[in-house]
């Protein structure tokens, strides 16, 4: 039986290309996006939605250690 990956197997880790827009989205708008369109966009660029989950949430930790005020607002990010 073959044992390789659908082509449509999740990415265990944010690609390079998808961290590079990551950075853009936060810096543009440094709030948490909604858990749906996190995933959303999680699986319009074929990554784990966990870790887009966990990127943001590690964005929004450090934001707070250096003091930086984070919006509690979410917004839908754009699968654009």
């Amino acid at each position: 039986k073959d044992k390789s990956p659908s082509p449509k197997a999740l990415v265990p880790y944010i690609t390079p290309a998808a961290r590079k827009e990551l950075w853009v989205i936060w810096k543009s708008d440094p709030r948490v996006p909604t858990i749906a369109s996190r995933h959303a966009w999680a699986a319009s660029r074929n990554v784990s939605p966990s870790r887009v989950d966990h990127w943001f949430g590690a964005r929004k930790s450090r934001a707070k250690k250096l003091g930086q005020p984070i919006s509690n607002d979410s917004y839908e990010l754009s699968l654009e």
